[in-house]
């Protein structure tokens, strides 16, 4: 995956373990989100990228800033498409009524490639396939 750096601090994505599904992306910046700031705040993560063709790129926050900080992107995931070629940022807010800090270098954000089906034909039907769950939503199969 080609990456162009646009912040002097820019710092390739890694990996936290061998067996990490997704690369931590690195603040190029230090910042501060304040809990009033409902709508988010719109953060520069420093690069453009070409994510492989037939993938997408998600991006999430970091499972423990989520879960101890309260750290969320305003639009739940972030999708890149892979022909996007402009700047990446993430638009972050906190919901636990408290200031977040960070500093350059600091991991928030996580990216997931993922591959992606290319379906070729979309048709409306009177009726769809039977299957053994049928139309049993949520709870169908248990708590």
């Amino acid at each position: 995956m080609k990456f162009k750096a646009l912040h002097p601090n820019f710092r390739l994505p890694e990996k936290g373990t061998p067996g990490a599904g997704a690369y931590d992306l690195f603040m190029p910046e230090g910042g501060e989100l304040l809990p009033a700031a409902d709508s988010g705040v719109k953060v520069s993560l420093g690069f453009a990228a070409e994510v492989p063709p037939g993938h997408v790129a998600l991006l999430l926050p970091r499972s423990g800033k989520g879960s101890n900080h309260g750290l969320e992107l305003n639009n739940t995931c972030g999708v890149i498409d892979s022909d996007y070629r402009g700047e990446w940022f993430a638009t972050l807010r906190v919901k636990n009524n408290e200031t977040f800090k960070w500093e350059a270098n600091d991991r928030l954000i996580q990216m997931l490639l993922v591959p992606v089906s290319a379906v070729e034909k979309f048709e409306v039907v009177e009726t769809l396939e039977d299957t053994t769950r049928g139309e049993g939503g949520l709870g169908s199969t248990g708590d």
